[in-house]
């Protein structure tokens, strides 16, 4: 059996602006779908009515990259898990040796947000 790591299914990103992408192998991830909640109550203090809205979808992830890619920054705009436009929040970078690098990228992609 061969040392080589298997890699199924969509496990990239891309990301990058005016025409200049890059793409990254995922290593680890999650997606959560999330919002606000606004309980309504009757007069003996039960819920009687849930309001969901503001949904989002938060992503987590991480990715090894070539050094050679661009810097996600704070606001870029990015494809993951199917879903085009996430915004990146926070981005961290674990270790770089050789030409490879890995990142821990954390993204929010808002329903009700569009982008172009």
């Amino acid at each position: 059996m061969s040392g080589s790591p298997v890699i199924k299914g969509d496990n990239t990103v891309v990301w990058g602006s005016n025409g200049v992408y890059s793409t990254g192998i995922i290593v680890s991830g999650s997606k959560q779908l999330s919002g606000e909640k606004m309980e309504v109550k009757d007069n003996n203090g039960f819920v009687v009515a849930a309001i969901y809205f503001d949904d989002k979808n938060q992503c987590d992830f991480e990715m090894i990259v070539q050094t050679a890619a661009p810097d996600l920054a704070r606001g870029d705009q990015i494809t993951i898990c199917g879903l085009l436009n996430c915004l990146v929040d926070e981005t961290d970078e674990k270790w770089a040796q050789n030409d490879v690098r890995k990142f821990s990228v954390k993204a929010t992609k808002y329903l009700g947000m569009t982008l172009t």
